[in-house]
């Protein structure tokens, strides 16, 4: 039976274009038959361990972000809407109680970590609501159909969730992350792992691993 290659996929929230890069590598999921193992990592860490800064703090790389992530999301067909106040939401909010959610949930619930995932980031990035807040997080674990969202949040701040989150960020840090979204790829015939930053690495990915890649939207 052949081994599927295992790909870990580190993001936080907080991230558009991690946003764009888990639908993209998500569609690719079945079709290269990928034994995805999403990790979300906290984005502050990685910054600061990294030396790495936010683009808000670029005006440059700021201003060209809020035309690029448009167009990547037209490209992938994706209802993104900028944030009204990203610099709020990114340097004064952040994203840690989701976060923990998101470890929380993928202990408990690990099937339902993709869809929790990708409602909040819909709820930041599309209907630009605060996604530390507990109601919010509650109506995203309710539409990815959570079996029990009570035991979901008390998890959430429980020890175990918070040191899932840090032993993600570690791993990551580990491999030399800096930023999200951040790939490793472990080709399954020679072992050989291979690391990935942004969006637009899908393809790249694909090649590594002697997969054609289709486009955006691949048939299935």
């Amino acid at each position: 039976m052949a081994v599927r290659t295992q790909v870990k996929f580190y993001y936080d929230i907080l991230s558009p274009y991690a946003w764009f890069g888990f639908e993209n590598l998500c569609r690719y999921q079945k079709p290269w038959d990928l034994d995805l193992q999403l990790r979300p990592m906290n984005i502050w860490k990685i910054m600061s361990e990294s030396g790495n800064t936010g683009p808000w703090r670029n005006p440059s790389k700021f201003s060209f972000m809020n035309r690029d992530t448009q167009m990547v999301a037209e490209m992938l067909d994706l209802p993104y809407k900028p944030s009204s106040n990203f610099a709020e939401a990114a340097a004064v909010r952040g994203s840690f109680p989701t976060l923990k959610t998101l470890a929380a949930c993928q202990i408990l619930y690990p099937d339902h970590l993709e869809e929790l995932s990708r409602q909040s980031w819909l709820g930041l990035y599309s209907r630009d609501i605060d996604i530390t807040d507990e109601g919010n997080i509650r109506h995203f674990a309710r539409a990815a159909q959570i079996p029990d969202v009570d035991k979901l949040i008390e998890f959430s701040s429980c020890n175990e969730a918070k040191q899932q989150l840090v032993d993600n960020t570690t791993e990551a840090l580990d491999s030399k992350c800096f930023g999200a979204p951040w790939y490793t790829v472990t080709n399954p015939t020679t072992g050989k792992r291979e690391k990935f930053f942004g969006h637009d690495r899908v393809e790249m990915l694909g090649w590594v691993i002697g997969k054609e890649y289709k486009g955006h939207h691949p048939p299935q």
